[in-house]
């Protein structure tokens, strides 16, 4: 590295203006006054690369070749990938010093994460950068090969690399986000896969993450405990890096603040058409109350809401007879009811979802088994995967509208295209129809028979499916998956990936029927994926007592633990976004919408059995 060079770097880091506009449009009088290497690292790569631009123009040499690298670096972050590709290929790698070829490495390294292109990332920082590389380099090597591991679901050596990437970070500000990155990558794991995974002894950093990460998941409801175990944890790592805040934050948390009301009520359809689903939600419910017994003075009142007209008079009754806290109800149209109350004197649990553009109420809290929701995350797994082209099949009707209209909307916001959307008979065997228009069968018959008939002879044709198909996302019950997954084989698109939300699965293994679908991915809940999933939940401690509606419907079983246990965790996960709860539905989070979100885990078929995909391995 050149003396010239380094005093280059000085100049950058220490420009008079520090200061980033907030305006994500400013001006170039602004631009040309501002530090870009701070304009990159707050991520506005836009503003960035037009000022990397501004002092290349005035550069010679090595110092122009460097603006160059790094405002192709900023362009790509800005989705911007043909106008910095341009400039990249004007530049000679083979050519370039060691300082400036570890430059342009991180320069694909950034297209390769514009690109979603993870193992590239990895390949391309295979290498470790020298130890004397400026800090800012050091910091966003780290930092790149994070969220390389992100997208590749390896939450374990995301967070080993932000904690590599901490060293090299100076701001305060800079350094809590950091933190709290780390605690978000760990947060997602298991309990038990902290406590499998540590391997290092004291006082390794990344060990003392873990472990302080699984105290917290263990006594998150017990902070008396938890505050004797973070003493004890102190002991151990006295000189962890750990912001003293985080440590406060646990160690000052109070009963009152996770304990649970003496007098709940569940409002729950025991009668009419949802009565089963009533049941399940009730049973797993009570399941969880007598399992758990936070509160030996708790009493549970059970209320039949199976007249959605009735309602809004049975949450009033609920309220006058002494409820702390409400569950329930079930259907849409009485969670629209509910949230049209004028007032809601008594915090209330709907098991159901609001439309989202509606107004955030303080005292209501919406936690459900959303389809729409699962396709939202069939959107984003698709997208971590590196996928842009998606084939849709749904089936005719409003569910199958609903599904794709989500997935739909999350997709198209996140970039991606659909290329091609069919819909099915749900009642028939036969899907071939629409699976041979959504890969465009017919329109290569078609052809075929055009060219035949020109030619006046017969010809040798093997039909051919389109080859624009990144994937097949399919919304199915297992009837019609067990079907559609076959004659999606048949018709040539066996290498094509195919996902789908939990619908796919009955919950009961049956490799013998379910070996059709072999190759198929899903998201589901570690209560229906017992022997797939690491979470250590109740279900083995209760299985034999398990009512028949709980069986029958599982994961509606599930949620109604779900929805007694969180119960305790919602102020923490109000407080503390970046906190989860480990919970049977799924690793749950509180949005600033009051909404439960569920990061399902995701499985793929092998021999007919659901297999959990490791490290974003397909």
């Amino acid at each position: 590295m050149t003396i010239r060079f380094l005093v280059l770097c000085g100049l950058l880091i220490s420009l008079a203006a520090c200061t980033i506009p907030t305006d994500t449009d400013i001006t170039d009088a602004e631009i040309s006054d501002t530090n870009p290497e701070l304009l990159f690292q707050a991520g506005q790569f836009e503003n960035a690369a037009r000022s990397f631009l501004v002092f290349a123009k005035t550069a010679t040499g090595t110092q122009q070749i460097y603006y160059q690298l790094r405002a192709s670096a900023a362009l790509a972050r800005a989705n911007k990938l043909p106008e910095a590709q341009q400039i990249l290929t004007t530049i000679d790698y083979t050519a370039l010093d060691s300082f400036h070829q570890m430059i342009y490495r991180l320069t694909q390294a950034n297209f390769a994460i514009a690109e979603r292109q993870p193992t590239q990332v990895l390949s391309v920082l295979e290498t470790p950068f020298p130890d004397t590389t400026p800090e800012m380099y050091l910091s966003e090597y780290h930092d790149l090969r994070a969220e390389a591991y992100t997208l590749l679901g390896n939450r374990l050596e995301t967070a080993k690399e932000l904690v590599a990437r901490e060293v090299y970070l100076t701001d305060k500000e800079r350094i809590n986000q950091n933190q709290q990155d780390i605690w978000s990558a760990l947060a997602s794991m298991t309990e038990r896969a902290l406590q499998q995974l540590r391997t290092a002894p004291p006082p390794d950093v990344l060990s003392g993450w873990m472990e302080l990460v699984q105290i917290a998941k263990v006594h998150q409801l017990s902070p008396n405990r938890l505050k004797e175990q973070i003493f004890l944890w102190r002991e151990k790592y006295p000189n962890h890096p750990v912001a003293e805040e985080i440590l406060l934050a646990l160690s000052q948390r109070k009963q009152e603040d996770v304990s649970y009301p003496d007098r709940v009520a569940m409002l729950v359809p025991l009668s009419g058409k949802f009565s089963k689903a009533g049941e399940a939600l009730r049973d797993g419910f009570l399941a969880a109350y007598f399992t758990l017994r936070p509160n030996t003075n708790q009493s549970i009142r059970i209320y039949d809401v199976g007249d959605v007209q009735q309602v809004q008079s049975i949450y009033q009754q609920a309220v006058d007879e002494g409820a702390q806290f409400i569950v329930g109800p079930l259907t849409k149209e009485a969670v629209k009811r509910i949230n049209d109350l004028e007032e809601l004197p008594v915090p209330i649990m709907a098991l159901n979802y609001t439309p989202e553009e509606e107004a955030v109420r303080s005292n209501f809290y919406q936690f459900g088994l959303s389809p729409e929701e699962e396709a939202r995350q069939v959107a984003e797994r698709t997208w971590l995967d590196g996928h842009v082209n998606a084939a849709v099949l749904v089936p005719d009707g409003p569910w199958g509208e609903r599904i794709y209209q989500a997935f739909k909307q999350r997709w198209e916001l996140m970039g991606g295209r659909i290329i091609e959307k069919q819909a099915y008979e749900a009642t028939k065997t036969d899907f071939s129809q629409p699976i041979r228009a959504m890969l465009n069968i017919d329109d290569s018959q078609r052809r075929y028979r055009r060219i035949a008939t020109m030619l006046k002879r017969d010809l040798k044709f093997t039909s051919r499916r389109r080859k624009d198909v990144d994937f097949i996302f399919i919304a199915a019950y297992p009837r019609q998956a067990r079907q559609i997954r076959p004659q999606l084989k048949f018709y040539h698109a066996s290498k094509v990936p195919v996902y789908a939300t939990s619908h796919v699965y009955t919950g009961v293994l049956n490799q013998e029927r379910d070996r059709d679908m072999d190759g198929l991915l899903f998201g589901d809940m570690p209560w229906v994926l017992s022997e797939s999933s690491e979470h250590r939940g109740i279900r083995a401690e209760i299985d034999s007592q398990i009512s028949d509606a709980g069986n029958s419907l599982q994961r509606l079983y599930a949620l109604g633990i779900d929805a007694f246990n969180i119960i305790g965790a919602l102020n923490t996960l109000r407080n503390y976004p970046y906190e989860r709860f480990d919970g049977e539905t799924g690793s749950l989070s509180l949005d600033d919408q009051l909404r439960v979100r569920r990061q399902l885990t995701w499985v793929k078929f092998r021999s007919g059995r659901p297999v959990a995909i490791q490290q974003g391995k397909l």
